[in-house]
């Protein structure tokens, strides 16, 4: 797979173009044959397949990207898993690697520039670590820097739970108890950050070295190099640098704070325009963008990003494999007030209460796509994807210091065939659910969870909450389809409001699974939902095109007392499939 043709790839994806490979696998540009956004898919070398290491490596990294959803960092969208390959679909960032900008600009990045790109990879690492993940590869060759100046973090390859760790890392931006095998923390990846920090603004990395001993040598006991760092910056510096661990800031947020409060005193209170024009023009002046979003050092040189420092990781967390299925309902119709034995939905219909594996994450992407056949008749695929989830979850569970990264959310995913019916025409909608319900946990202040599991008799942990996609008192769930004529409805927008044409239904779940997950401090559900009906006569679906969803309307509702959706946060995104209903 490394160098030739690929014996298997995503099924439904086109290859656009190679964008690099490596000892890892490749990365390519794809498309979805049935249309949407241009992916990058990165694919496990085929001669790893067979490497139970390499594969959990490959597992974890998906696991991990799953759990960080951040406007500055690469979106993970789907894991796929089979004997024949694996492969993780990631949102393709139009940029340049950091790497690039530095070779290619031949003077330091002004400060401006230079605290805008620290500023938008430590948001990035610090939504990994609210949910528990050290980056451990920050390094410039790690950071996209957009044509509008923004910066995303990429390539969580050898990334760890925090508390776990070994000798992996990039040398020359490695913190010092990364060379003694400690275990990683946040302040170690500010460490790395600090490091790339005084490349930009120096031109030169912090301790030049040609050996992997040298190196080691001079992050574990040279002291902080400030000579080369401009003046007013010189605080920043020495903070993140600090040999101990227990020295430097160990909270990036934290680390933002003290980064903005320096830079509107020294350089004004329009210093991030500033910095976010001139990095991007200074982006611009080395070439076009591409979309880079995987194109990391453990893609292309897993093991040589390390210089024989153990680059390859091991020890995948659970879950991961079944990411491809994310996005998905199906028990989704809660009544004010009242909730099922695990703290969530109402039983409907004879289902439970949905509870939730992490999918695509919070925020994941939400496609929508539509094959139509070549000629006129019956036939074609169309998709859809629905994400839940609320902003301020805390005001929903009654914890008011739960990190939004935590929230409870609902995926699903729809396939509907054919996609081009005639009345009489058998109809199958098939649903993928996950969902995610916490439970049992107390957030202390600054997001830090204590879980005291499913069983809990405390009083203070999360609980007297429901939430679901509301049906508005109609048919029990599973009953029917609901179909919205286009126009009125928008092709784009989930149906939420009146119009649903309800069509009868029968439906089967299959492979439920919704156990509590301690790591997650959560019910993690998954199941299979199959619709199928006989599309009726014009006199009750007219000639058209549709929306359909198994739920109608398509309204996410989060149930506590004296609690307002706005003030939750409350957020219900994507797209459900289109139909076309053809004469008789």
């Amino acid at each position: 797979m490394t160098g030739g043709p690929r014996d298997w790839e995503v099924p439904g994806y086109v290859e656009i173009e190679r964008l690099g490979s490596g000892a890892q696998g490749t990365v390519v540009l794809a498309r979805h044959q049935t249309g949407g956004p241009a992916v990058a898919i990165k694919y496990l070398a085929g001669d790893l397949l067979g490497n139970t290491n390499a594969r959990d490596t490959f597992r974890s990294e998906a696991d991990h990207l799953r759990r960080v959803v951040d406007p500055h960092v690469a979106r993970l969208y789907y894991y796929v898993e089979s004997q024949q390959g694996a492969a993780i679909i990631l949102e393709a960032v139009p940029g340049r690697s950091l790497r690039r900008v530095l070779d290619d600009h031949d003077e330091p990045l002004a400060a401006e520039a230079a605290l805008t790109m620290l500023k938008g990879s430590l948001l990035g690492l610090a939504a990994a670590h609210a949910v528990g993940i050290v980056h451990r590869d920050y390094k410039p060759a790690n950071v996209l820097v957009q044509d509008d100046g923004q910066s995303k973090l990429i390539d969580f390859g050898i990334a760890v739970l925090t508390g776990q760790g070994d000798h992996a890392g990039t040398p020359a931006y490695m913190a010092p108890e990364q060379w003694e095998g400690q275990p990683a923390t946040p302040a170690t990846d500010l460490y790395a950050a600090t490091c790339v920090f005084v490349e930009c603004v120096t031109g030169n990395k912090p301790f030049q070295a040609t050996t992997v001993e040298e190196y080691r040598t001079k992050h574990t006991t040279v002291p902080v190099p400030l000579d080369r760092v401009p003046e007013p910056l010189r605080p920043l510096v020495q903070r993140g640098l600090a040999k101990s661990p227990a020295e430097r800031t160990w909270n990036a947020h934290q680390f933002v704070g003290e980064l903005e409060e320096l830079a509107v005193r020294e350089y004004g209170p329009d210093w991030e325009r500033r910095g976010v024009i001139t990095l991007g023009a200074v982006a611009a002046t080395v070439g076009a963008a591409i979309p880079l979003a995987v194109l990391g050092g453990s893609l292309l040189a897993h093991g040589a990003s390390s210089t024989g420092v153990g680059a390859m990781a091991s020890g995948a967390t659970g879950h991961a494999a079944g990411l491809m299925q994310s996005a998905a309902s199906a028990d989704v119709a809660a009544k004010a007030g009242t909730s099922t034995s695990k703290g969530v939905l109402t039983k409907l219909g004879g289902t439970k209460g949905a509870t939730a594996i992490a999918g695509v994450g919070v925020g994941g992407a939400i496609a929508a796509w539509v094959l139509w056949p070549s000629g006129p008749g019956v036939g074609g695929v169309s998709q859809g994807g629905i994400h839940a989830h609320w902003t301020h979850p805390g005001l929903l569970v009654g914890q008011p210091n739960m990190p939004a990264s935590d929230t409870p959310y609902m995926d699903l995913k729809l396939k509907v065939t054919p996609a081009r019916m005639k009345p009489g025409t058998t109809l199958r909608l098939v649903e993928y659910f996950h969902a995610r319900t916490p439970s049992g946990g107390i957030y202390l202040p600054g997001g830090r969870r204590q879980c005291y599991g499913e069983n809990s008799k405390r009083t203070d942990v999360e609980g007297n909450y429901s939430f679901g996609w509301n049906n508005e008192g109609g048919p029990a769930y599973g009953k029917d389809l609901f179909f919205y004529r286009i126009p009125p409805a928008k092709r784009h927008e989930l149906p939420t409001g009146t119009g649903a044409i309800p069509v009868s239904a029968t439906s089967k779940i299959t492979d439920k699974a919704e156990p509590f997950v301690p790591s997650e401090c959560a019910f993690l559900s998954k199941w299979t939902q199959t619709f199928t009906l006989r599309v009726p006569g014009k006199d009750v679906l007219a000639p058209g095109r549709y929306l359909v969803t198994p739920i109608g309307p398509m309204r996410i509702t989060g149930k506590r007392a004296g609690v307002s959706q706005e003030a939750m946060g409350t957020v219900n995104e994507g797209a459900a499939p289109l139909v076309q209903v053809l004469g008789g």
